[in-house]
């Protein structure tokens, strides 16, 4: 117990004993009831008053000191610990020696309130400052705090809008919950008109402030300017669009042009043709063997063009009919077995015993697929092989047990030159040559591995590589399709060749 209120209590318990003792005295002496008479009671009686009134102002003083001592370490504990308490903390502790508690209790009091004060200021000065607009308010939607950015943007002064009600509450925003309460936290936009007319466009921040107890006093919205960003994206969008009419325009250009171009050249195609029908000499000959392989070559890069210009225009369409996929794979492997032979390779497929004999899908689209792989694998091998392997996984059934899924899985592998790990990324570009010496040396236009990888997407399914160098390289795709299972029996596994004496799809296979 701090001294003064030590010598208080040591004072009124003094001052009550004092009374007891007199009063013991003035009961025990009989001739001061005779003297005094009736005022003998009256005296007594204002002692023991006196007793009571002494003891009482004690405990009184002492409940009102317990009571201003929990009010203070509740302040204490109610202080923000990082501002206020460093605050309170830095200044010198208040000695009670020699001064009253309560006059104590009260000095730090007033030293928290004015913390508080630098805190509220400094929140505002750091608010104040911010360019985005800021904004609290009651439960009710009204403002009892605006930012300078606030009142800038509606042209206002502090007094008129504190007290109003916050506009976007006015609008419904945000959204209250099912109980008619605004949510803890939301986050919506909105465009609003400045005071000068402009149209700008925040995303605001809503969230609720809550005391210590979690208890929600008032609710902060900050407005950020998303303006310019929105415009961005508007731009972006336009320019998106504008980039793909100017697309769609190339593609349908290159359509159209591709398909005018094709007719002369299978002009001079045909005249070479006849031309050699005729007597010629050797060099006649050989110059009209070059404009026909020129023809050729360049009617082959035509046909890629228009099948490009086609798929990135959307106007190629997959049919679904039945084909009979070994005879399918047959036909290839026959078409190029004669270009396979005069390099000195191997030439094979390899067909699972599980996949059915009829499928059902694009045959024409798969024949492109599978002529652009085998033509690229014989093209860049020199020594060993290619191998063609077909697999097959089911799906589920369709059409009441009529038709089933099927994923067809084909594999062509070689050993020839390789890719290099770092230019595997460049394969499946328009234009694209991994290796452009090569690609000079062996012919090619860049676009079949193109076109493939977009006919495989089309037909639902992927392709991908696996390569080494100088140890060959394996392309694998897929494709969906469906069968009929009465007829999913298992046939041998030797095909019949068929004699092809032109291309499978009646022009010639480029890379």
């Amino acid at each position: 117990m701090p001294n003064p209120m030590r010598r208080k209590t040591i004072l009124i318990f003094s001052l009550a004993l004092t009374l007891v003792v007199a009063l013991v005295a003035i009961i025990t002496q009989e001739s001061i009831r005779d003297t005094l008479g009736q005022g003998y009671y009256v005296l007594c009686l204002s002692l023991i008053g006196c007793i009571l009134i002494v003891l009482t102002g004690y405990v009184w003083d002492r409940t009102l000191l317990d009571q201003l001592r929990q009010l203070g370490s509740a302040a204490k504990n109610k202080v923000d610990s990082t501002e206020v308490a460093a605050t309170i903390s830095s200044e010198p502790p208040f000695e009670d020696e020699g001064h009253d508690e309560v006059i104590g209790l009260a000095r730090q009091i007033e030293r928290m309130a004015q913390s508080l004060q630098k805190v509220e200021a400094s929140y505002r000065a750091i608010v104040e400052d911010q360019l985005d607009l800021i904004c609290r308010y009651r439960a009710d939607g009204k403002l009892t705090f605006v930012n300078g950015a606030y009142l800038r943007f509606f042209g206002k002064k502090r007094q008129e809008l504190i007290g109003q009600r916050f506009l976007l509450n006015e609008l419904g925003l945000p959204s209250r919950e099912s109980d008619g309460k605004l949510p803890e936290t939301a986050t919506f936009e909105h465009e609003l008109s400045s005071v000068d007319g402009k149209r700008v466009t925040f995303t605001w921040t809503h969230r609720a402030i809550k005391d210590s107890d979690g208890r929600t006093m008032e609710y902060q919205a900050v407005g950020h300017d998303i303006t310019v960003r929105k415009e961005a994206e508007a731009a972006l969008f336009r320019a998106k669009e504008a980039a793909e009419s100017a697309d769609r325009a190339k593609s349908e250009f290159l359509a159209v042009v591709s398909h005018e171009i094709r007719t002369p050249i299978n002009g001079v195609i045909g005249f070479t043709k006849l031309l050699r029908e005729t007597p010629l000499t050797t060099e006649q000959r050989s110059f009209v063997d070059m404009i026909g392989s020129s023809g050729v070559t360049l009617e082959a890069l035509i046909n890629d063009i228009l099948d490009m210009s086609k798929i990135e225009a959307g106007k190629i369409t997959i049919e679904h009919a039945p084909y009979a996929l070994r005879r399918s794979v047959d036909e290839i492997i026959t078409f190029f077995a004669p270009k396979a032979r005069a390099a000195g390779l191997t030439l094979e497929a390899k067909i699972d015993s599980d996949v059915p004999s009829l499928v059902s899908g694009d045959v024409n689209r798969l024949r492109q697929v599978l002529v652009n792989l085998v033509g690229n694998a014989i093209k860049f091998t020199e020594h060993g092989g290619v191998t063609v392997a077909v697999s097959c996984s089911r799906g589920a059934i369709l059409d009441g047990g009529q038709q089933r899924e099927i994923r067809l899985s084909f594999a062509v592998s070689d050993t020839g030159i390789g890719i290099p790990a770092e230019k595997m990324d460049q394969l499946f570009r328009p234009f694209s040559q991994v290796d452009t010496t090569a690609h000079r040396r062996r012919g090619g236009t860049g676009l079949g591995l193109i076109i493939s990888k977009r006919l495989c997407e089309l037909m639902g399914g992927t392709i991908s590589v696996e390569s080494e160098p100088s140890r060959g390289s394996t392309f694998r795709f897929t494709i969906c399709g469906d069968y009929e299972p009465t007829s999913d029996s298992t046939p041998s596994l030797a095909t019949a060749s068929v004699g092809v004496s032109a291309h499978p799809f009646g022009r010639p296979a480029t890379v």
